[in-house]
């Protein structure tokens, strides 16, 4: 999900009858899914879904869907969640005569006269109506406006399909396959999963579309949006296949034009999915994108739902398809392994498709808006709490950083390795999976364990502060490095630093891994150090402040500036402690600053420029005997 906008295919509607004919491959979705829930009694095998709404009438909503299913063990009752404000009319079996029902609370439970036995195949149909309310989340099912139209859409992640339609809501069962019946009026259109099989009006207001979806589908990524749609059909050529891949695109009518341009992007991102990971998932039907009224993007399989078609946004729901709907994870305490995923993906893209220095400065912003706070972990604590679960700073961007981090650990070829093995995972592939299968198909493919990463880095809290410093005598750098972890849920971070030293137009990287809060390195170089780079390519997720001096250079030298250019704070070191008086000019040679040591004999001096813009500055430093002028950047 996004926190932060076709051409129809004409055929048959495939009967009920042979739809279940489709599922006799139920014993391998047997032995694949487990811990299904008592309260539902069975694997779904398929959701035929009728729906009636018109948005220019409201909200109300009427369903008439039929589910079929296996029976886990004999049971004299089958379950399906239902919002307790829908009013159910009717219960039925598959020989279409009436079935008993209770309503508690939020569940649906339907009897049959013997009950069923173990592994029988029936199915119920559920005839219900009312107003569905949005239940708290991000917006479950909306009557809204667009300025040319009104619109119904849908977005159940991560508790909503209850309160739209009788489902089985849970992340143990994926449905096996999905037909969408959707009757509105004739001046609306109908976006939802997999490929539309029927678009046709009957009578002088109706018009009935039928989308019908042949892949595993998890209940809160079934979706429909309903409104005045115009429609375009844009085409991904594939690497090694002979047929492009068709990107449908539903959207708001004003925006049609900017649409086209914009949607365009979004073809050599599929492509590069398709090349780095495995095939787009959901080849045989489509890739598309349905506009809505929500402030971000949701991932509905084979049709997110957009309220624009910003770059970034277009890459995180297409990276879903893969991560979140190919795989999805197996609880929302991992929702990382969704959100993490594509939100990294969104950084790649840029690192593939525009430049690896954007890529590097949407890491660091990531990592600013990561550190601002000290603690957090990648694992939620209360799923229960929206807010919480999808939060951008955990979920989204330390996610993210978390798979960085690996990437950088194990390297691209055990990494993009470790991921096509996640995706086609005897247990994962268009199925759930945790954290812990993640880290076993990344040991799989690196032969490297990861407990310890995995540890600190989804589990724990925070991350390290660390103070790094340096000085240069003769060719020795001597470099420290103080860790201090942000929350005592880590006490020690194992974190390699990646630090550049430079000087004389010369650098040298050094990767270092300090075994303990307080630690030491020498290292040697061929060139006169002035600058220490903290993480030059962006690996590392920490807070750092660096600090250091050239011995050589001060033995040479009256004073001597770091850093410089500086960010915002640079040090004066004095060869020979003095009172000193200092004046700051900008490059017009007015006096933007000044200040003195009020007498007293000073080594170091710590000046901030905070207070001035980024430029180019002078420095006239009177220490009683000389007057003395460097030159001084702030970037």
């Amino acid at each position: 999900m996004g926190l932060l906008l076709g051409l129809s295919l004409s055929g048959q509607v495939i009967s009920e009858e042979l739809v279940c004919k489709e599922h006799q491959r139920i014993q391998t979705q047997l032995s694949r899914r487990n811990n299904s829930g008592v309260k539902h009694g069975y694997l779904i095998d398929y959701n035929r879904c009728k729906w009636w709404v018109n948005p220019i009438k409201g909200a109300y909503f009427k369903g008439d869907v039929m589910a079929h299913f296996t029976v886990i063990a004999k049971t004299d009752s089958v379950g399906f969640d239902l919002s307790s404000n829908l009013q159910v009319d009717q219960v039925y079996g598959k020989d279409g005569q009436p079935l008993n029902f209770r309503r508690t609370g939020n569940q649906l439970y339907v009897f049959k006269a013997g009950g069923w036995n173990a592994k029988e195949r029936d199915s119920v149909g559920i005839v219900y109506q009312g107003n569905p309310t949005n239940g708290g989340g991000f917006g479950y099912f909306v009557h809204d406006n667009h300025m040319k139209g009104p619109v119904v859409h849908t977005l159940s992640e991560p508790y909503g399909a209850q309160y739209w339609w009788p489902c089985k809501q849970t992340l143990h069962d994926k449905i096996d396959s999905l037909d969408v019946w959707v009757y509105t009026d004739t001046s609306m259109r109908v976006a939802s999963n997999g490929l539309l099989m029927r678009n046709e009006v009957l009578g002088d207001t109706q018009r009935l579309m039928v989308w019908q979806h042949r892949y595993p589908i998890a209940t809160y990524l079934v979706a429909i949006a309903v409104t005045n749609y115009s429609t375009y059909t844009q085409y991904a050529p594939l690497v090694g296949r002979s047929k492009p891949l068709p990107v449908v695109n539903y959207v708001f009518p004003q925006f049609r034009t900017d649409a086209e341009r914009e949607t365009r992007d979004v073809l050599p991102m599929i492509r590069l999915y398709d090349s780095l990971f495995v095939p787009y998932p959901f080849e045989k039907e489509k890739y598309g994108h349905a506009q809505f009224t929500w402030g971000g993007g949701m991932e509905h399989q084979t049709m997110s739902f957009m309220v624009n078609f910003s770059y970034d946004l277009m890459a995180h729901e297409l990276a879903h398809q893969w991560f979140g709907d190919m795989v999805t994870c197996g609880t929302w305490q991992d929702l990382w392994l969704n959100e993490g995923f594509a939100t990294y993906l969104t950084v790649m893209t840029t690192e593939y498709l525009k430049s690896k220095s954007e890529a590097n400065g949407k890491l660091r912003g990531m990592r600013s808006n990561i550190t601002g706070n000290d603690g957090g972990s990648v694992f939620p604590s209360d799923t229960l709490n929206v807010g919480n679960l999808f939060n951008g700073r955990l979920t989204y961007n330390k996610g993210a950083w978390v798979l960085h981090m690996l990437r950088d650990k194990l390297g691209d070829s055990a990494f993009f390795e470790g991921c096509r093995q996640y995706l086609n995972g005897k247990n994962t592939t268009y199925g759930f999976a945790k954290t812990a299968d993640l880290s076993w198909y990344m040991e799989q493919a690196s032969g490297r364990k990861l407990d310890t990463f995995f540890q600190q880095w989804y589990y724990g809290e925070g991350f390290p502060y660390l103070k790094i410093n340096w000085k240069q005598k003769g060719k020795t750098v001597t470099l420290t490095c103080e860790q201090t972890p942000s929350h005592n849920s880590v006490p020690y971070w194992h974190v390699r630093i990646p630090l550049l030293l430079r000087g004389e137009g010369k650098e040298k990287l050094i990767l270092w891994e300090p075994k303990q809060l307080l630690g030491e390195l020498k290292t040697t170089v061929d060139f006169e150090m002035d600058t220490l780079i903290f993480d030059p390519n962006v690996k590392l997720l920490a807070k750092v402040s660096v600090g250091g001096m050239n011995l050589n250079q001060v033995q040479e030298n009256a004073f001597v500036l770091y850093p410089n250019p500086t960010a915002g704070t640079f040090v004066l070191y004095a060869r020979n402690p003095s009172a000193i008086q200092m004046e700051i000019y900008d490059v017009v040679g007015q006096k933007v600053r000044e200040m003195d040591t009020k007498g007293n004999v000073t080594k170091q001096l710590t000046v901030s420029l905070d207070a001035l813009a980024s430029g180019t500055y002078f420095l006239r430093i009177n220490d009683g005997n000389f007057v003395y002028s460097y030159k001084l950047i702030k970037n």
